[in-house]
């Protein structure tokens, strides 16, 4: 099963202090150590997760690192590039102003890549791990996507 992730979930993993990191820990170890699937990190989470508040914390760098280079390894792991959707999830943040009140969805320029890369077939996921459900949940059922939160832990 190809499980991407959303940076909430990859921050928890990696900050003790998070709300949600014995959630996100047993998550990680049911599906990626216990199981054989494969990890799915789309370019930009990597980038909101190995923030500079991140990298100041070398044990969570460690950690990462750790992960990382074992799934690569034993080839589970798989780097999604953004590039075809850059522009295209930009426009989207633009024409989201000319909605007018509670039709208006604030959604990261991130969150809107991520929910391209969902909608993509060629990607083949079968699973999204995240704490904000409200910002996939539409595109995972549209595309029979599992969506895993903070409930499945």
């Amino acid at each position: 099963m190809n499980v991407c992730v959303d940076a909430c979930f990859m921050l928890a993993l990696y900050d003790k202090k998070d709300g949600h990191h014995e959630v996100a820990t047993e998550l990680f170890q049911q599906l990626f150590d216990s199981a054989s699937h494969q990890l799915v990190v789309p370019w930009p989470i990597l980038y909101e997760t190995v923030s500079t508040r991140m990298t100041r914390r070398r044990e969570s760098m460690e950690f990462l690192e750790r992960d990382l280079t074992r799934l690569r390894r034993q080839n589970r792991l798989l780097m999604l590039f953004d590039r075809k959707m850059r522009e295209q999830a930009l426009g989207e943040c633009f024409d989201e102003l000319r909605r007018r009140g509670s039709s208006y969805r604030a959604l990261s320029l991130v969150d809107r890549v991520m929910r391209l890369m969902l909608l993509n077939p060629k990607h083949r996921l079968h699973a999204l791990i995240t704490f904000n459900r409200d910002d996939f949940e539409d595109v995972c059922v549209s595309r029979k996507i599992r969506l895993i939160d903070s409930s499945d832990g």
